[in-house]
């Protein structure tokens, strides 16, 4: 999942873990109502408290309360004047009008039909992709809010929303519920964890015995041959160093290292900076070797910023690296370009891309990125299709969810959502995660046929 995730939406995240401005004082033209340009929230600025809430037509609720003081201490503010607002959160800029106090949106009443209103209202409101993905949004309201009532429980109401919701088919729309509903409910994604742990583990013992790893196997690098260097990164987000020993289990690593990003005061800081100086060292190990495989196959995704940084060791020249844009009513907001730049130590050999249909979210933004950089070859088959930032909202019962409002596009305006970015070589990975994790245990009894091919192309 995308972390850039995770967007302006919970700002009691981001601007007091993702922004990155130094400490500045709050003019007091900050103070009033203001109402974003897409993106659906409302933002009541005090002295003391930000309030920020989640609109939709029928009212709108409270998501976040929290001191002015992270405004003041953590957040970069483009544009201030009277009745106009930019503030940017990681690599976007978010923009909105000021309003009149007495505009302050009327809070939603808690009960299922009205938590169905909100969520139905939100998507209708801002999400991108319903023509893309052939779906007839007012077709499903008809379908599905005549299940609910008020006397409806909360596991019928989860199962409505989110039965309503998967008929989009999009891996970045979700509903987060309370621990007490998914002990009822069954989930087979541990299956696939083990299995994608298993392909991992093969890959690695297979191709590159001689391996080095961070953050219990979130990147792990090393040479095929002497020519050929690679480096697997299997996630964008769980990458800050926290000096955590490797000798933990998963778990006990997971465990420790959850603690010290929750006590963080800027947890997205902390991942950029470590991944920088990690990136560094990596770098270093696989300068002089030929050709380099940088394999995402396994990438769930997290920040955008990952990518780049990445990228950045790969083009002598500013680059454009995607556009990005918002649904915002029956239009979108202005587009937004976004660059990779580079850092000075320019690796001099090509570059192959690993992508099957696991390649998902932010890993899609890396992909995206490098078909503006000509030396980069890609190897797989196309990429889940899911690049926009989650649109992090809450239900007026406090359940948040998610969903998909941004257009990323690459340099020539090619966007990849639902349909996945192809490669250039093209394997037909199967689309269905178990399928495709044990069809490719099955695969590395022998060998990697992508890695083969890579090899084979350099000979």
């Amino acid at each position: 999942m995308k972390l850039n995730y995770f967007s302006f939406i919970l700002i009691a995240i981001l601007i007091s873990h993702s922004c990155n401005a130094q400490k500045q004082e709050i003019d007091s033209r900050l103070y009033g109502v203001w109402n974003s340009i897409g993106y659906g929230q409302q933002l009541e600025v005090s002295k003391k408290n930000i309030l920020i809430r989640d609109t939709y037509k029928s009212g709108c609720n409270l998501n976040t309360k929290l001191s002015t003081a992270y405004l003041e201490e953590f957040c970069t503010i483009n544009k201030l004047t009277k009745d106009s607002l930019q503030i940017k959160v990681g690599l976007t800029n978010y923009n909105f009008v000021r309003s009149e106090k007495s505009s302050i949106c009327k809070k939603s009443k808690n009960n299922p039909l009205s938590n169905f209103d909100a969520l139905w209202e939100t998507f209708n409101e801002n999400y991108a992709f319903f023509n893309l993905r052939r779906v007839d949004w007012n077709k499903l309201k008809n379908k599905y809010r005549n299940r609910l009532s008020k006397k409806t429980s909360d596991l019928e109401l989860y199962t409505v929303l989110n039965t309503m919701i998967s008929e989009l088919s999009d891996g970045h729309v979700s509903i987060e519920i309370p621990d007490s509903l998914k002990d009822k409910i069954e989930d087979n994604d541990e299956d696939n964890d083990d299995l994608r742990s298993k392909v991992i583990n093969s890959l690695i013992k297979n191709y590159i015995p001689n391996y080095k790893t961070y953050n219990k196997g979130m990147i792990n690098w090393g040479f095929i041959k002497d020519s050929i260097s690679y480096i697997q990164f299997n996630d964008f987000e769980d990458l800050a160093n926290y000096n955590i020993s490797n000798d933990l289990t998963t778990e006990e690593f997971d465990e420790h290292y959850w603690e010290n990003a929750d006590e963080s005061l800027n947890y997205t800081k902390d991942v950029l900076t470590s991944f920088k100086k990690q990136m560094a060292i990596i770098y270093e190990d696989i300068k002089n070797t030929k050709f380099c495989i940088i394999d995402v196959r396994f990438n769930g995704g997290g920040f955008d910023q990952i990518g780049l940084e990445i990228l950045s060791y790969f083009t002598n020249k500013k680059r454009i690296a995607f556009s990005k844009k918002a649904r915002f009513k029956n239009r979108f907001t202005n587009t937004q370009s976004i660059y990779i730049e580079p850092n000075g130590l320019n690796y001099n050999g090509k570059l192959y891309l690993l992508t099957s249909p696991q390649t998902a979210s932010a890993s899609e933004t890396f992909v995206l990125a490098s078909q503006n950089i000509e030396s980069v070859i890609r190897v797989g088959s196309n990429t889940e299709g899911i690049l926009s930032d989650v649109l992090s909202k809450r239900l007026p019962n406090g359940w948040e969810y998610g969903l998909s409002n941004e257009i990323y596009e690459n340099a020539n305006g090619k966007n990849y959502e639902m349909n996945g970015i192809p490669s250039d070589y093209k394997f037909n990975y199967n689309r269905n995660a178990k399928e495709f994790y044990m069809n490719l245990l099955t695969e590395l009894k022998t060998n990697d046929k992508a890695i083969e091919k890579i090899i084979e192309l350099n000979k």
